[in-house]
């Protein structure tokens, strides 16, 4: 990874001052030495490389580069063997100067630029140093500055695709284990060792909690209690992270017994329609996210049109949002670094200067909006859930009633539910499904 370009380019691009970015900060569990697993902020790791916590990277207006590093404490080497020091670490990411992390705050001036930390620990560091209140921060942390970090992280060159493919190859592999490894009498957490087998063997850590679950309905099913029946379907989304830390994100919905059911079938195959649709709009110059989105829901209505659970003018249908009930999320978000890439600068990474996020309900949850560029790398995830208390708070409103069927949706409310998610690369001349292929 060519870090130094990296940060040559954010200085050229980037507001005149001396810019500051921060690496996270071990959280403590439940005393000060007893941490919660550590996981490195991605900015500060897309511009150095590094993994250490409570770091800082200052780069001057002139271009010079300081690397702000904890030195380690002599007796720490008993718990935690040699690491390497300042100087080692500044090498690896070619930064001629080091620092001490705790000297920070003698470097920083009212023209410093950063953004403002998501961590409230760092939050109250950055007020201490700057002197001000942590309400403060808000309206002086630069926006500029996260504008042109959005900018250079959305496009990823050769070396990052090949962490994304690398990562959703291994993604692949989890998922083949489970796959396996299903069958009724089983309960989801059987499923979830089997999946993380193959990341634990290559000491890789996980984009983000994977769900396993049979109530796909609940769309961040956290849990992994659940016994699996013969005619449930496993709803699994995960991603295993790359040695660099890039991301897969993949969602496959598999049949307890290897086959769906005549009823689930035509649900699967309409998730399916539109994910293909979504895939496709992809490939068209100059398409918005926003399109990917609408492509999708329309191939999803008029399937579940043919199934009878919608009805009415397909265009007025979708203007009002009817698809919600069915699928109430955004069709996908950037993917990086993290699995939802940059949405610590909110929706100045997926929506362009000058527009705003709808109101509409469904449609609010669209987290990237904006124009595809060649690099932008994204998620395609379409679902089709049958969510009880939804489906009865807008039955009895017999809300959008003109485009749903409403005794049709009484009869699927058990159906829980379905999704389906690829990665994809926007290139020049269209787009690709990154990974090597996994069976949906």
């Amino acid at each position: 990874m060519d870090y130094a370009g990296r940060r040559s380019r954010l200085r050229k691009n980037a507001p005149q001052g001396d810019i500051l970015i921060l690496s996270a900060s071990n959280v403590p569990r439940n005393y000060p030495a007893e941490l919660y697993p550590f996981h490195q902020d991605a900015t500060f790791r897309y511009f150095t490389g590094l993994k250490e916590p409570d770091a800082a990277l200052l780069i001057r207006d002139d271009g010079t580069e300081i690397l702000f590093i904890t030195p380690p404490d002599p007796d720490d080497v008993i718990w935690t063997g040699p690491v390497p020091g300042p100087e080692m670490l500044a090498a690896r990411s070619a930064i001629r100067y080091t620092a001490n992390y705790a000297d920070l705050g003698r470097y920083l001036t009212e023209n410093t630029l950063w953004v403002e930390p998501y961590d409230f620990q760092l939050k109250l560091r950055l007020s201490t140093w700057l002197k001000i209140s942590p309400d403060q921060l808000p309206s002086r942390a630069s926006r500029d500055l996260g504008r042109a970090i959005i900018a250079l992280r959305s496009v990823k060159d050769s070396d990052e695709i090949a962490e994304l493919n690398e990562a959703i190859s291994l993604t692949k592999r989890m998922i083949s284990n489970a796959q396996a490894a299903l069958e009724p009498g089983r309960l989801e957490s059987d499923i979830l060792a089997a999946l993380l087998a193959p990341a634990i063997a290559k000491e890789r850590d996980q984009a983000f909690n994977p769900i396993v679950t049979t109530h796909g309905e609940t769309l961040h099913n956290s849990g992994y209690g659940h016994k699996i029946d013969a005619d449930d379907m496993l709803v699994i989304d995960c991603g295993a992270e790359s040695v660099e830390g890039y991301c897969a994100d993949i969602t496959r919905t598999l049949p307890a017994l290897g086959r769906f059911s005549a009823q689930k079938q035509e649900l699967y195959d309409a998730v399916l329609k539109a994910q293909l649709a979504g895939i496709a709009q992809t490939k068209v110059p100059q398409t918005t996210q926003y399109d990917v989105h609408i492509a999708a829901c329309r191939a999803l209505t008029e399937a579940l049109q043919a199934i009878g659970l919608m009805r009415g003018n397909i265009d007025d249908s979708l203007a009002n949002g009817a698809h919600a009930l069915f699928m109430p999320h955004g069709i996908g978000h950037m993917l990086g670094l993290d699995a939802h890439d940059m949405e610590n600068y909110g929706d100045d990474v997926g929506y362009a200067p000058g527009t705003k996020r709808s109101t509409q309900f469904g449609l609010d949850a669209l987290r990237l909006a904006r124009a595809l560029e060649p690099g932008f790398v994204l998620t395609v995830e379409p679902g089709c859930y049958f969510i009880p208390e939804l489906i009865d708070r807008w039955t009895a409103a017999k809300h959008l009633a003109d485009f749903i069927n409403y005794d049709a949706v009484a009869k699927y409310r058990d159906m829980r539910g379905i999704r389906i998610e690829d990665d994809i690369l926007i290139t020049t001349n269209g787009s690709i499904v990154l990974g090597p292929g996994i069976a949906k």
